[in-house]
């Protein structure tokens, strides 16, 4: 069956950044978003379906993956999207699902976007309690308990965990990394508890 790519462009002037617009995903289809504001504001993707969401940003030119990662069935996740570039929400389950889209203040890059190898993995909680991360200047993902999400990041790449004034670092992708691989992020964070 040939996958239907819903192509939505919202350019409305006098747009209300704080406002929340629900953005539906039919049964096994795809979403791409294209919006004038990314180019000042940050996108929060609230996922309240149940079901797992696969997002990736796409360069607008070359339609190759930027950064891509796997939205819990019931994450949350403040990301970057270049100006021009698509934000493609993809519907694996059975079920059309709604996911809630809110412009916010962007945050200061920490670095300059370049050409560096990216590496696809997994992030993983294998705790009963969610994990809010912080990946400056890509996304700050909330892992769902017992849930996985999938990440494409550079080398280099520095991932945070933060509890309330706390940011401690979690993770720094390297060359030990592979294609692949899942990493349990609630196993890495207690143990970098133990050891303080």
């Amino acid at each position: 069956m040939k996958k239907v790519i819903l192509i939505l462009s919202i350019l409305i002037a006098g747009f209300q950044v704080s406002a929340k617009e629900k953005v539906e995903i039919p049964a096994g289809k795809s979403v791409e978003l294209t919006y004038a504001e990314f180019a000042n504001y940050d996108v929060k993707l609230t996922n309240t379906s149940g079901k797992q969401v696969n997002v990736s940003v796409l360069d607008s030119q070359t339609r190759k993956q930027v950064s891509g990662f796997g939205l819990g069935p019931m994450g949350k996740t403040v990301l970057y999207v270049a100006e021009g570039n698509i934000l493609k929400l993809k519907n694996t389950s059975s079920k059309a699902i709604d996911i809630t889209l809110t412009f916010v203040d962007r945050e200061p890059k920490t670095a300059a976007a370049s050409n560096t190898e990216k590496v696809n993995f997994t992030l993983h909680n294998s705790s009963m309690k969610s994990i809010p991360l912080i990946i400056p200047g890509v996304m700050k993902p909330n892992l769902s308990p017992m849930s996985n999400s999938g990440v494409s990041l550079e080398i280099g790449q520095k991932i945070y965990y933060k509890k309330g004034g706390v940011r401690m670092l979690v993770l720094t992708v390297d060359e030990s990394i592979q294609s692949g691989d899942k990493i349990d992020m609630a196993k890495r964070i207690r143990s970098l508890k133990k050891s303080e």
